[in-house]
């Protein structure tokens, strides 16, 4: 777990109210406090059915990149406020070429932890080093897996080659024995067609000796629109709980490889009730950044993340609400699901 992450875990264990001053103390103290998640370009080289690039439309109007200017003025305004800089959420940022550049640059402002989320074809092929984005200061690489075997892996992530995928765990086994600190994380969206690939050892057979995943997050797969997928039925992820997630859950436990996955009785779960201050918490640490936007709609380029909140009295605003009745807010579980942690 990274830094980013324990704060906001602890904050959810924390009564409404002491989440408020912590928050509040954060932000008036000039901690780190935010998450930056980033698509430094709205492209992808896979056509993953469950992804939005599957369906032609929505891939034409999806398009953008980072200038060099806009990256230097992101870094600027909000670097020296981030408790992890998080590359690529809805887009393949290994197709970026100022990739490298941009790990160095979180590196150099000091953000104690720079993730990369990525479907790993171009590592694998060569286009992308990942040793030398560790060196330049990666922490993380969390790799979106939807199969183990070659059939279901190629079908689910059309563009993609089981040989890469493959190649890839070289070269994550690799990089891992040289970098001891690197962590690797799977991000397995579970559906009709995969769910067999986590019975017995056929999702741990696809890792070389020194190369297992350090986390492993099973999502069940939901209906976000615009998706060559169309199969959203999570009842065979229920009749098969016990024999699938869950024994990758314990399997997980025996390696001591930390496991966010859902509790059978989680995979109903798409909506969540929550106090209020929660999603006070979630507006000012996720900060999201792409070509066109950049944290909130009235963010400008002239801003840095204390001028913003100086400007929208956001700590008096604070310290306000902590004398305020608390209201409790819906979330969707389409951003945020319902997990267990174990380890």
């Amino acid at each position: 777990m990274n830094i980013y992450h324990l704060l906001r875990l602890a904050s959810g264990k924390m009564p409404p109210r002491l989440k408020l001053l912590g928050l509040w103390a954060m932000l008036v103290s000039g901690r780190r406090m935010t998450g930056i998640f980033v698509d430094p370009v709205m492209a992808c080289n896979l056509r993953c059915r469950m992804c939005y690039f599957s369906d032609p439309q929505k891939r034409a109007a999806l398009k953008g990149m980072m200038t060099q200017e806009q990256i230097d003025s992101m870094g600027k305004a909000l670097f020296h406020r981030a408790a992890k800089l998080q590359i690529g959420c809805g887009a393949e940022p290994t197709l970026f070429p100022g990739l490298k550049a941009l790990v160095e640059q979180g590196a150099k402002a000091g953000i104690p932890y720079i993730s990369l989320t990525t479907n790993g074809k171009a590592i694998a092929q060569g286009k992308v080093n990942l040793a030398d984005l560790v060196e330049a200061g990666l922490s993380e690489l969390t790799l979106s897996l939807h199969g183990t075997c070659r059939e279901v892996y190629e079908n689910l992530m059309e563009g993609a080659s089981f040989d890469d995928l493959m190649t890839l765990t070289d070269i994550i086994a690799d990089v891992k024995s040289r970098y001891p600190q690197f962590t690797v994380r799977v991000n397995f969206t579970v559906n009709s067609l995969n769910v067999d690939d986590l019975r017995n050892d056929r999702f741990w057979t696809i890792w070389k000796e020194g190369g297992a995943p350090d986390i492993v997050q099973l999502r069940p797969v939901q209906n976000m629109g615009d998706t060559s997928w169309n199969d959203f039925d999570l009842q065979p992820l229920k009749d098969k709980y016990d024999d699938t997630i869950g024994a990758v859950v314990e399997e997980c436990k025996r390696r001591n490889i930390i496991c966010l996955a859902p509790s059978l009785k989680q995979l109903d779960m798409v909506d969540d009730v929550q106090d209020g201050v929660s999603s006070i918490i979630n507006d000012i640490t996720y900060c999201y950044v792409d070509s066109s936007s950049c944290y909130h709609a009235d963010f400008t380029s002239d801003d840095s993340f204390e001028s913003y909140h100086r400007r929208c009295r956001t700590a008096t605003r604070l310290f306000a609400k902590l004398f305020l009745p608390l209201k409790n807010t819906k979330r969707h579980a389409s951003k945020k699901l319902n997990y267990q942690v174990t380890k």
